[in-house]
């Protein structure tokens, strides 16, 4: 499911797309910018001079909390956001920058990391109730007062799109569309374009960060509802907006040719070939997700990867020590927070290369009677990993690690009935 969470809003943001929103940018993986910094927040300081703050919109910095996604980050704080009850679709009390403080024609790199504390919830609408896991889906919007909407466009497609060409659209999307489980920092990075109609009017132009439910519990999307949107509290880190250098490409220096003096050739021996293994390349981003044999793998490393879930739920679940991704090689070093919660399996195997399981991570699998660990590397299990498990759970650990292993597994929540062996 997890692979798969964010299609119905996926396919929710392409029906806003024909009616009206303008998306204004995707993707900048190989972006650069040196120079023409507009904002970068990181809110280890107060300052939060630039931020649009309207009706009951409240911004606390959260102190010792900050974003896990660039490494060696020194910065200690995020910026919490609590939206009061008069949030909608386009978050006026949500979230806000002034996109007016960037200059027409200038490309613009826009990055934000983002996490919430939301619990599992339901909605009820049009007499219906929705059940939602705490998964949240998150997008960057913007919103121009003044804008133009798709469907008051007349006249042929050419003057259509000289007219789009011109003006600004009053809904726009940055990036893509990304989701996070409660307590997990996420990224989304696009980029942004402004027109001069925007300056010339006295109309509000500004992005947003949108929070939204996802598909609901086990509807596969069926009856999702676009407005089903939260007034849950979140938080950012990392904000920033930049303008785009395209790299510069460097002249090759000519190497003057060297003077051959022609010697005798040299009597050769013949010699076995030497072969040279391949030289890979760095592997895949990042944050990269893909399924191998019915789960779902996220890149965390140049050779790692975390088992995040599962994409087709099966009763047998077996972490292997390594995968195969794009041809390139992984070892699973990590089982994420929440990635097997309430799933029905009855036997697990975790393979050799395990280090850390996220907290909740087996969390109310009540058929998981039968576990076997092949790690000796687990450094950590998160709390309540293995709560509410079978009462009647064997535990099959390496010889050697008996006794730290069960120490950790009590403090995880196994039942005390069960055996570690």
């Amino acid at each position: 499911m997890k692979k798969n969470v964010l299609k119905v809003f996926a396919a929710c943001a392409a029906a806003c797309f024909v009616s009206g929103l303008v998306f204004v940018g995707g993707g900048a993986d190989t972006a650069k910018a040196d120079d023409g910094v507009i904002c970068d927040y990181n809110f280890d300081s107060d300052d939060l001079s630039g931020l649009m703050q309207k009706g009951t919109t409240k911004y606390t910095i959260e102190e010792g909390r900050n974003s896990s996604l660039i490494e060696g980050d020194t910065s200690k704080n995020c910026l919490k956001v609590e939206r009061g009850n008069e949030n909608d679709w386009w978050e006026r009390t949500g979230f806000k920058f002034d996109l007016k403080k960037l200059t027409p024609g200038k490309q613009y790199i826009v990055t934000i990391d983002f996490a919430h504390d939301s619990e599992p919830a339901t909605v009820t609408k049009d007499g219906k109730t929705y059940e939602f896991d705490d998964m949240r889906a998150f997008k960057i919007g913007t919103y121009f007062d003044g804008g133009y909407e798709e469907g008051s466009l007349q006249g042929t497609d050419e003057e259509k799109n000289e007219f789009r060409a011109n003006n600004t659209a009053k809904y726009g999307q940055i990036g893509g569309l990304a989701g996070t489980w409660n307590g997990n920092w996420e990224r989304i990075t696009g980029m942004i374009t402004i027109k001069e109609d925007v300056l010339k009017s006295d109309k509000e132009y500004y992005l947003h960060l949108f929070m939204g439910y996802p598909e609901a519990v086990g509807s596969s999307g069926a009856g999702y509802k676009c407005d089903s949107v939260t007034k849950e509290a979140y938080y950012v880190d990392n904000f920033s907006i930049k303008e785009y250098v395209e790299p510069t490409p460097q002249p090759a220096t000519p190497t003057p040719a060297p003077e051959v003096t022609a010697t005798p050739a040299p009597e050769v021996t013949p010699q076995p070939p030497v072969v040279t293994p391949p030289i890979a390349d760095d592997g895949l981003e990042v944050g990269y997700e893909d399924v191998v044999k019915g789960i779902t793998y996220k890149v965390t490393g140049k050779d790692t990867v975390a088992a995040v879930g599962f994409d087709k739920p099966k009763a047998s679940l077996s972490i292997p020590a390594a995968i195969t991704l794009e041809g390139f090689t992984y070892k699973v070093t990590a089982i994420d927070a929440k990635a097997f919660k309430g799933d029905s399996i009855k036997t697990l195997t975790i393979g050799n290369n395990v280090q850390t399981i996220g907290k909740s991570a087996f969390q109310g699998c009540t058929s998981l009677k039968k576990i076997t660990i092949k790690s000796t590397v687990i450094k950590s299990i998160g709390k309540a990993a293995f709560k509410k498990t079978s009462a009647k759970a064997t535990v099959k650990v390496p010889k050697s690690k008996k006794k730290a292993y069960q120490k950790l597994l009590k403090k995880a929540g196994l039942s005390k009935k069960a055996k570690v062996k």
